[in-house]
């Protein structure tokens, strides 16, 4: 099958959870496919490993202007002619007038892959223009053959909202790259990362990582210094609070600084290590749409994830088994209660989560559903 995906952001190196999970996409999806990226210019060169055998085509500069050039339909006209493409894959609705363009002068057929209900995620962030984005988002969803969602929510609630036929869409998560649990970092890899970090050999080792500069994260590690350090220390549990992740703002970088026992790492090279050593990982968010990416991350290394509901949305949690608590939004001590309770517990995450979440079984599902 020959497909153009078109990617209006830059996502090399994909480092954040929505870069992952476009490169994930395309390198699983080239595998057996003839895949071409339409993207724009890289923040770096050199990292098209990460999508597999796609074809890269850096055909929009990185500026604002790319969402109305009208110079890219003949751009993309002339590669859809080159590939002799089946599909045209848009990650994301932003493209809406490009879709229709499509729609109108091609045979082609379109899908959009949502990453998010993107008016619910700007409206739980008090954005003013939410409205407009709602009926641009239908605008474009309406538009398009097939549409792609991340969380059967999402995909529940698209088609409620924007009038959606139900068989015009299919559940594809973010994925992980493992059919099964993965070998986790050697004894002697943990315990040197432990005592680099100060851990004691009687403390508890808790982890929160995320892009922090994205306002739901940062907001998550002021719950985790305010809300839920303080009740874990009334409780007398000995911790560790690591903080891992770009663009942590610098008020609450000091903040951290001044509390003992929480560490803010920054960017670290190999998250995986941080999330095997860890004895339990954080997602207190309460604001943004969206699968929360770290948490599917994290689960994937049969790690625990105690979250609030909000952080929780779209993970299906039939599949996890008790590695994912969760419990109310804002209810900061029966959030630092599950803690307490399951920080001590044997983890056990089930085969069917593998089912669900890797990369293989989505992919598979999708070219499905495009034949």
């Amino acid at each position: 099958m020959r497909i153009i995906s078109v990617i209006s952001y830059p996502f090399l190196p994909a480092t954040t959870g929505g870069e992952i999970c476009t490169a994930g996409l395309l390198n699983e999806l080239s595998k057996n496919n003839d895949v071409t990226a339409f993207t724009v210019e890289p923040y770096k060169s050199g990292y098209e490993h990460q999508t597999g055998n796609t074809d890269m085509v850096y055909a929009m500069p990185f500026k604002v202007s790319r969402y109305y050039n009208l110079g890219l339909i003949g751009k993309l006209k002339k590669l859809i002619k080159q590939k002799q493409a089946d599909w045209i894959l848009f990650e994301q609705p932003w493209f809406g007038w490009l879709i229709v363009w499509l729609r109108l002068t091609t045979k082609n057929k379109i899908a959009i892959r949502s990453h998010n209900i993107e008016y619910l995620r700007f409206k739980s962030m008090g954005k003013w223009f939410w409205q407009m984005l709602y009926m641009y988002e239908k605008f474009a969803y309406k538009a398009a053959h097939l549409v792609f969602f991340l969380s059967e929510t999402d995909r529940q609630k698209a088609i409620y909202e924007f009038d959606l036929n139900p068989e015009n869409t299919l559940l594809t998560p973010y994925g992980v790259s493992y059919d099964k649990q993965p070998e986790i970092a050697s004894t002697q890899a943990i315990s040197n990362l432990k005592k680099e970090l100060n851990i004691g050999t009687n403390e508890k080792m808790i982890l929160f990582f995320s892009t922090l500069s994205y306002a739901p994260n940062y907001d998550a590690v002021n719950f985790i210094v305010d809300e839920i350090y303080p009740r874990l220390k009334q409780q007398n549990l000995a911790v560790k609070i690591i903080v891992c992740g770009k663009g942590l703002p610098d008020h609450i970088a000091q903040k951290i600084a001044n509390t003992e026992h929480i560490k803010y790492m920054g960017f670290v090279d190999d998250i995986n290590l941080y999330i095997d050593a860890a004895d339990i990982m954080l997602n207190p968010i309460l604001s943004g749409g969206g699968v929360k990416t770290k948490a599917i991350d994290t689960l994937a290394r049969n790690q625990r994830v105690v979250s609030t509901q909000n952080g929780a949305l779209g993970i299906d949690e039939k599949v996890c088994g008790q590695n994912l608590i969760v419990v109310d939004d804002n209810n900061w001590d029966a959030f630092a209660n599950a803690v307490v309770q399951y920080i001590h517990q044997p983890k056990q995450l089930p085969a069917a989560f593998y089912k669900t979440y890797s990369w293989s079984n989505i992919v598979s599902n999708l070219v499905k559903k495009f034949q």
